[in-house]
């Protein structure tokens, strides 16, 4: 915006100075840079450093310091910065104030540009999704997670299109649609209270009544139950159980090792895999674990876990240092880590 700036008033400026330089009426305007003034030549066709010298009656040194990294061989088209060293000093005290009040105007401007877009945003909770978005992507920048988007959209998959307008505040939902929690409070009320009259009614006061006499006589009936019992108590812990299934996107605790099976634990850090926000599936990249393994991927920050399948090998770069897994976004969201890299702890079991 401040480049722009000396082509918003050069006419302005030319005004004031065109009576005692005449040559800057084919200038592009002034600009003020660690409190010195310059005025901004544009190249023209067959111009050279010396004849910009002579036509600012300046020196090469000075048009040099005014240009870090300056050619002497001049472009057609180059924008030349000139110190402006022959302005008396009610000239360049009128400049100075232009180019300050400019200054501000154009800042403020943008400042309001600035402030009107976000509130914008914020206000109406309603993002157009645009080309190379992603769902991950847009929860992210709005602060919210990808499953919260899915709910306040219906969506039943991480797939979104260009112009696709997306829900991504709870406020917005809201309005958008009304909870039915009010409807529900009081069936929850009524529950409580029949629960709490069927308990009074167990804990009202009983009239004891006198037992019988109890009998003397001996039974040998009540035995013959117990010794048919006692065969399926003992079948029932006997029998043996079933080995637990375990899925891409499970978040049990990894089983026992049995027989020749060993647990291997690793801890390090832990990144997305990139552009995997359109995968809902929970996968991984490994150093050393074969390509199928299910591995346990744990948070050490907040101790969730997920287990994901191993898809292919972790490649040793300088990039992945430290890096001992890398998993999909839908994992990666399941984990909730603070940041993109967390540390985490995998384990799994191997033969």
């Amino acid at each position: 915006m401040k480049r722009l700036m000396p082509l918003l008033f050069a006419g302005w400026l030319t005004s004031i100075v065109t009576q005692a330089h005449p040559f800057r009426l084919d200038s592009l305007g002034m600009e003020k840079k660690d409190g010195k003034l310059f005025v901004l030549h544009r190249v023209e066709q067959g111009q050279t450093l010396y004849s910009l010298v002579r036509r600012y009656n300046t020196t090469v040194q000075a048009i040099k310091d005014a240009n870090p990294g300056m050619s002497e061989n001049f472009r057609y088209d180059q924008v030349v910065r000139v110190p402006a060293s022959n302005l008396s000093r009610k000239e360049e005290k009128a400049v100075t104030k232009a180019i300050k009040k400019e200054e501000k105007e154009l800042l403020k401007q943008e400042e309001r540009e600035v402030k009107q877009e976000t509130v914008k945003e914020a206000n109406s909770g309603i993002h157009q999704v645009e080309p190379g978005q992603t769902l991950y992507s847009l929860a992210a920048r709005y602060g919210v997670s990808m499953d919260e988007v899915r709910k306040w959209n219906n969506l039943s998959s991480d797939h979104i299109v260009s112009g696709q307008p997306l829900i991504v505040s709870e406020k917005a939902w809201r309005v958008r649609e009304p909870l039915a929690k009010p409807a529900i409070a009081p069936a929850h009320r009524s529950d409580s209270s029949a629960e709490s009259s069927r308990t009074s009614r167990n804990d009202s006061p009983k009239t004891e009544r006198p037992a019988p006499p109890r009998t003397t006589t001996p039974k040998e009936e009540p035995a013959r139950p117990a010794e048919a019992e006692r065969p399926a108590a003992e079948s029932t812990n006997a029998a043996p159980s079933e080995p637990r299934i375990i899925r891409p996107g499970d978040t049990g605790p990894l089983p026992n090792p049995g027989g020749n099976t060993r647990r291997i634990s690793e801890i390090g850090m832990a990144e997305i895999i990139e552009n995997s926000g359109n995968s809902s599936k929970y996968l991984g990249l490994h150093r050393t674990a074969p390509v199928g393994t299910l591995v346990l991927v744990r948070n050490d920050m907040n101790q969730q876990s997920i287990w994901v399948k191993i898809i292919g090998r972790l490649p040793d770069t300088s990039v992945n240092d430290k890096v001992i897994v890398k998993i999909s976004a839908r994992a990666f969201e399941k984990l909730s880590p603070a940041d993109r890299r967390f540390r985490a702890e995998v384990s799994y079991l191997m033969p």
